[in-house]
């Protein structure tokens, strides 16, 4: 029963996928440079929401997703399944790691969706995104960002942030909104839906395509702005503060 949900899915995932590369890559010709990365922003949600349903994500939401519009959308990790989980709920601009580039299937499908790409081992290249985040920013466009630099299984909190992302709304009117996301066990062998760590990708693809559904919860919290005279690393300290914290009290609860 398992390897037939599968195969469904993939099957599924792959009709899914190359038909909305093909039609992204049609629509998108001829636009300038931001109007194409808003296009592929609104792309990106079809995309997800399309994932989920195949996927069986059932995703609950607490809080405003209009509230993203414009802003740093800042958030934990718990691996690929949050993008998919944030993916349905707002048009997205997104950061992966440069590393994803090198990925089969899924490199050349995140590259469709004009992602700023993350390179923390080159400084010049770390200086290049945060201008690309900027822009993105003041073109009113929503950037995801996952400032902990990796994902993680979140049962010990926010690892401490990097703060790259926070140079892009210093001195300027831009808001950030912090988002946590939480996915709960599967009852089916107690499989861990979140991917981190040494654990290969592929075979937890294959875990994940395995499971009847998931359960998502995505909580928008409120949003923040940067006080005057702060600095970066203190914006990302304060920010993973506010965000640790509540994480660490939706967990209790959730356990309660």
């Amino acid at each position: 029963m398992k390897n037939f949900r599968r195969l469904k899915k993939i099957i599924l995932t792959a009709l899914w996928c190359s038909s909305l590369l093909v039609f992204v890559f049609l629509f998108s010709l001829g636009r300038n440079k931001w109007k194409a990365t808003a296009f592929c922003s609104h792309c990106a949600r079809f995309w997800a929401r399309g994932m989920a349903r195949i996927l069986n994500m059932k995703i609950t939401v607490c809080g405003d997703p209009s509230s993203a519009a414009g802003k740093l959308v800042l958030s934990n990790h718990l691996g690929y399944l949050d993008i998919i989980a944030e993916g349905t709920l707002f048009p997205l601009r997104f950061a992966p790691k440069a590393e994803m580039r090198k990925w089969p299937f899924f490199g050349p499908l995140v590259a469709v969706s004009r992602p700023v790409w993350i390179d923390r081992k080159n400084r010049i290249r770390a200086a290049q995104t945060a201008g690309e985040i900027a822009d993105t920013l003041k073109n009113d466009l929503s950037m995801l960002v996952y400032p902990e630099g990796t994902s993680t299984d979140g049962k010990n909190g926010l690892l401490p942030f990097k703060s790259t992302a926070f140079e892009s709304v210093l001195n300027t009117d831009v808001s950030m909104l912090p988002v946590l996301v939480t996915h709960k066990e599967s009852p089916e062998g107690s499989f861990d839906p979140a991917w981190y760590g040494d654990i290969s990708f592929l075979p937890h693809v294959w875990g994940v395509l395995g499971l009847k559904e998931i359960h998502t919860c995505v909580y928008i919290m409120q949003v923040e702005d940067h006080l005057p005279g702060e600095d970066r690393k203190s914006l990302a300290s304060r920010m993973h503060d506010l965000m640790d914290g509540e994480y660490r009290r939706i967990r209790a609860l959730s356990r309660s």
